[in-house]
C-alpha cells in the first residue's frame, strides 16, 4: 500500500489570506504559547522573528498579526474569524500578553522582528520565538518552519509536520488495479487505514464542502474595498449580479464565467481574512470549490458525489506536496494555483465519468503543465493581485483539462508524476525573486512603475 498522508491534513478549514504566512506562523505562535506555559519562567519579553519569506511579504499577509493573535491566545478558528487587524490592534494596545497565568511584555511593532537578511535557511517560511530575560538574555528559543497549507514543523510539532508521505500516483493507479478499487475506494480505505471510520470520513468531507459553499456564498453577496495598500475593490458581487442579468455568457460559456466568478469570491473572502478551505493552500482556495460548485449547479450532482470527488482532489494535492511543494515560498505558484487546478480538473473529470486509469490522471497532467513557471509575486505581499484573477482563471483551466480529457480518451504521453517532478525542477532553478519574496515579477515591476521616472 502507498504511504499516502490523510487527505484531510491537506484540505481543511482555515483563514486567508495565507496559509503558509498567516495560518502557519499563527499555529507556530499558539504552539510557542504553550511551551511558555508548560515552563518554569515567571515573566519576560516576547519576541517573534520572521526570516526568509515571511521577513519579506510577512506585512501584506498580515503575518505580523497572526503571531501577535497565537502569542496572545486569540482564537482563529472562529466563524466569521476576528479581524486580524483588530486583533493586532489590541495586542498593541495592551503591550503584554498572558500565558500560564504570567504576565509577558510584548509590543508587537518592537518585538515582531522582519529580519530578510538571514541566509542558509532550513526552509523559505523559517520563524524563531524566543522569551527573553530582564537583561536581554534568551532564556526559551523555538525555531518553525511553515511549510505551505497550514503544515508547520518544529516546536512541539517535530518533524512530522514535514512529514509528506512517499507515494506516486502511479503507485496509487497501480493498487487501483491490484485491488479493483477506484480512486475514491482507495482514498476511503486508506483513511479507514489512518484511524478513520466512514462516518467520520462523510462527516468531514461534508463540513468541508459546506464550509467551501461558505466561502463563495459571501464573496457573491460582500461589496466593498479590500484591506491593504491596493485599496482593491471587490468584483465578485457585480460579475455575478450581470451573470444573472444576462442570458448570455460574458465570455465564453456560461459555466466558464460561473467557475471564474465563484473562484473570484472565494478568493476574495480569503484576501479579506475570511474563512476559506486550504485547497491545497488559502492563496488558492477559491479553484476547487468553484469548479465543483459550477458542475454541481449544471449537472445536478448530488452532494455525496461531490464529497467523493474532494477525496480524488485531496488525493492529486496530497501526490504534489509529496513529491514537490505546494508552498509558493519553495516553488512559486506553480504549487499554489497550479496544483489547485490540477486538484480541480481531477475531480471534474471523476464527475464527468472519467476512467480513473486514464483520463483522471490525464486531466491532473493536463491542467499541471501549463503553470508550470508560474512566479509568486503578490503586488504589496497583499493576497490580491495577481492572485485573486488566478483563481478564476485556473477554475476555467481545471474544467477545460478535464473536458478534454474526457473527450480525448486514451493515455496522455506524459504521466501526471512527470509533470510533478518538473514542478519540483521549475522550483528549484526558478530565482528567490519569484517566490512570494515580492522582489520580481509582477510585484517588482509595480513597484518600480510606482516610483515612475
Amino acid at each position: 500500500m502507498p504511504d499516502v498522508p490523510s487527505v484531510f491534513t491537506l484540505i481543511k478549514v482555515g483563514f486567508g489570506p495565507s496559509s503558509s504566512h498567516t495560518m502557519g506562523p499563527y499555529f507556530a505562535a499558539r504552539d510557542f504559547r504553550g511551551i511558555v506555559a508548560s515552563g518554569r519562567i515567571r515573566g519576560g519579553r516576547l519576541r517573534a522573528v520572521l526570516l526568509g519569506s515571511l521577513a519579506l511579504t510577512g506585512r501584506g499577509h498580515l503575518t505580523d498579526a497572526a503571531v501577535a493573535a497565537g502569542l496572545s491566545g486569540c482564537d482563529l478558528g472562529a466563524d466569521p474569524v476576528p479581524p486580524l487587524p483588530d486583533v493586532l490592534a489590541q495586542v498593541r494596545a495592551a503591550g503584554a500578553v498572558r500565558v500560564g497565568g504570567r504576565t509577558f511584555r510584548f509590543n508587537p511593532d518592537e518585538d515582531i522582528v522582519f529580519d530578510p537578511s538571514a541566509g542558509d535557511l532550513p526552509h523559505p517560511n523559517t520563524l524563531r520565538f524566543e522569551v527573553l530575560g530582564e537583561d536581554g538574555r534568551v532564556l526559551v528559543s523555538e525555531e518553525y518552519r511553515s511549510l505551505g497549507g497550514g503544515a508547520v514543523a518544529g516546536g512541539t510539532f517535530g518533524e512530522e509536520g514535514a512529514r509528506k508521505g512517499r507515494f506516486t500516483m502511479t503507485e496509487v493507479l497501480r493498487a487501483c488495479r491490484e485491488r479493483g478499487t477506484d480512486l475514491v475506494g482507495f482514498v476511503r480505505e486508506n483513511e479507514r487505514q489512518l484511524g478513520l471510520t466512514d462516518v467520520d470520513i462523510d462527516g468531514r468531507l461534508a463540513g468541508l464542502w459546506q464550509a467551501m459553499r461558505d466561502s463563495i456564498a459571501r464573496g457573491l453577496r460582500t461589496p466593498g474595498v479590500l484591506p491593504g495598500a491596493l485599496g482593491l475593490a471587490r468584483r465578485a458581487p457585480g460579475l455575478h449580479a450581470a451573470l444573472q442579468e444576462s442570458d448570455r455568457a460574458l465570455a465564453f460559456s456560461r459555466e466558464m464565467d460561473l467557475a471564474s466568478t465563484y473562484a473570484i469570491a472565494a478568493a476574495e473572502e480569503n484576501a479579506a481574512g475570511g474563512r476559506v478551505v486550504t485547497a491545497p493552500t488559502c492563496g488558492a482556495a477559491g479553484v476547487v470549490p468553484a469548479v465543483l460548485r459550477v458542475l454541481q449547479e449544471t449537472l445536478e450532482i448530488p452532494d455525496e458525489k461531490v464529497h467523493d470527488a474532494l477525496l480524488v482532489a485531496g488525493l492529486i494535492g496530497l501526490a504534489v506536496a509529496a513529491n514537490a511543494s505546494i508552498a509558493g515560498a519553495e516553488v512559486g505558484c506553480q504549487g499554489e494555483v497550479g496544483t489547485a487546478s490540477a486538484m480541480a480538473a481531477a475531480a471534474a473529470c471523476y464527475l464527468l465519468g472519467g476512467d480513473v486509469e486514464a483520463q483522471v490522471d490525464r486531466a491532473a497532467e493536463t491542467a499541471l503543465e501549463h503553470y508550470l513557471g508560474l512566479t509568486c509575486d503578490p503586488v504589496y505581499g497583499l493576497v490580491q493581485i495577481p492572485c485573486i484573477e488566478r483563481n478564476g482563471a485556473a477554475a476555467v483551466g481545471a474544467l477545460h483539462a478535464a473536458s478534454l480529457a474526457v473527450l480525448c480518451r486514451g493515455e496522455d504521453r506524459i504521466s501526471f508524476d512527470t509533470a510533478v517532478a518538473a514542478l519540483a525542477e521549475v522550483g528549484r532553478d526558478m530565482s528567490p525573486k519569484y517566490k512570494e519574496t515580492g522582489l520580481g515579477g509582477i510585484a517588482g515591476r509595480f513597484r518600480e512603475d510606482r516610483r515612475g521616472p
